[in-house]
This record gives C-alpha cells, structure tokens and sequence, in this order.
C-alpha cells in the first residue's frame, strides 16, 4: 500500500478512535449518573439504620432514666419521713442530708431526660429528611433507569460497529505502524500529527528544514522530534474543507519518550 493510501487509512483509524473515546466516555458517564444516584441511597439507607437505632436506643435510656426518676421521687418521700421522726440530731442530718443528694440526683436524671429529648427529636428529624431524600432518590432512579440502560445499549452498539470499523483499518496499515500508533494512543492520547507548512499541528514547533524536505517526499511516516508523533506531511486544506487535524494540541504540548521511527 502506498504512504498516500496508508496516510488515507491512518486518518480514518484517528477519527474512528477519537469517536470511540466520545462514545466510551459517554457510557462511562451514563454509568456514573446511575451509580453515583445508588450510592447515594445506600448511604441513606445507611444513615436511616443508624437513626432508628440510635432513636429505639435514647427511647430506652430514656425510659430507664424516668423509672429511676420515679424510684427517686419514692426514696425522696421515704426520706423526708424519716426527717420528720428524727428523734435526735445525728438523725435528723443524716436524713436532710440523704434528702439533699437524692434531690440533686433527681435534678441530674431531670437534666438528662430533657436532653435525650432534645437528641431524640433532631435524630428523627434526622430520619425523616433521610428517608424523604431517599424515596426523591428511588423515584429518580426508577424514572431515569430505563431511559439511561436504552441509551447505553444504543452507545455500546455503535461502539461495536466502530471496533470493526478499526480492526478493518488496522489490517490494512503495516503491523510496525500499527504498533508504534497503540504505544503513542496509550501514553499520548494521540498518535498522529500533521504538517502543511513545517510546523508540527501536534505540537506547534517547527521541524528540521532536513525532515520537513524528506516529508514533502511521502515516502515514509517520519517522528515529530518534539512530541514523538507519527507526522507526515499532506497539503494545506482549502477553505471549506474540513481542517481538523489529528493530534492537535495546545501549543507547549511537553515532549514525551522518543519513539523508534520506523
């Protein structure tokens, strides 16, 4: 096959490849909503099991800290019968002063109720915007599931024919070329540059006078020394065609790791 008609082929592969990356990333995204929008229920779900545990266990405590409340109040009563029956001083302060320390455990357990309460009520406050923002979540994901799957399968069938498309046009290119473009396309991103003028469109710096003159021949596929590209030479496009070039880059594209040319 002649550098002409490989050159041909060459673009072909590029803009099969570049599709293939818009079609793969499109996927990957569709996924990614899905996924992302799952995620979030699970931790919800989660979230949810974590306040209602919490809510059954302050309820618990809470309820224990009122029956001890209770028993309180009955010593307390107890207490101050037996102040009333003091029959001496040494009684009589050893009841005022049981009175006093069961009054402040009475306060003590008072406090800690009201605030078991407070928690109580911002765990299930908790929990209802939890389970609210998830029942949103599974209405969304119900909504949007089918919708997306239908979209990803009509994506992964033009991915299909696009694979064909590129295994056609890689048995047509010579296996040395193939390589040297699949190492480029995996550390690069691109594989292939143009010039119309000397300059290389991958990189924007210019070429030796020397590889610029044997390029203009089409001999072979000759290296960007710069950024390592497969480079070669085709005329200037005219205005109206399609001025695309694959590889472009912003100018300062950084040098990569020499590739053997071949």
């Amino acid at each position: 096959m002649s550098i002409a008609k490989q050159i041909e082929t060459l673009e072909q592969l590029v803009a099969v490849d570049e599709q293939i990356k818009q079609l793969t990333d499109g996927i990957s995204g569709h996924r990614g909503e899905l996924d992302q929008v799952a995620e979030e229920v699970s931790i919800l779900e989660g979230q949810i099991s974590a306040d209602q545990n919490s809510i059954a266990e302050m309820d618990k405590t809470r309820g224990e800290l009122v029956q001890e409340l209770r028993q309180l109040g009955d010593q307390i009563g107890r207490s101050r019968d037996r102040l009333q029956r003091a029959r001496n001083s040494r009684e009589t302060n050893a009841a005022e002063r049981e009175v006093k320390e069961l009054g402040e455990l009475r306060r003590d357990r008072d406090h800690e109720i009201k605030k078991l309460g407070d928690l109580t009520e911002q765990a299930r406050d908790n929990l209802a915007q939890a389970e609210t923002r998830k029942s949103e979540l599974e209405a969304r994901l119900a909504g949007s599931i089918e919708g997306t799957t239908k979209t990803i399968t009509d994506l992964e069938e033009q991915l299909t024919s696009l694979r064909e498309q590129r295994q056609a046009a890689k048995s047509k290119l010579p296996s040395l070329l193939m390589r040297r473009y699949e190492r480029l396309l995996e550390r690069r991103g691109s594989a292939v540059a143009k010039t119309h003028d000397g300059t290389c469109l991958g990189c924007n710096v210019q070429l030796p006078p020397m590889l610029y003159t044997q390029m203009l021949q089409q001999t072979r596929f000759e290296e960007c020394p710069m950024c390592h590209r497969i480079i070669y030479y085709t005329p200037k496009p005219q205005p109206g065609e399609d001025a695309v070039e694959p590889g472009a880059e912003e100018a300062g594209d950084e040098a990569a790791s020499p590739e053997a040319t071949s």
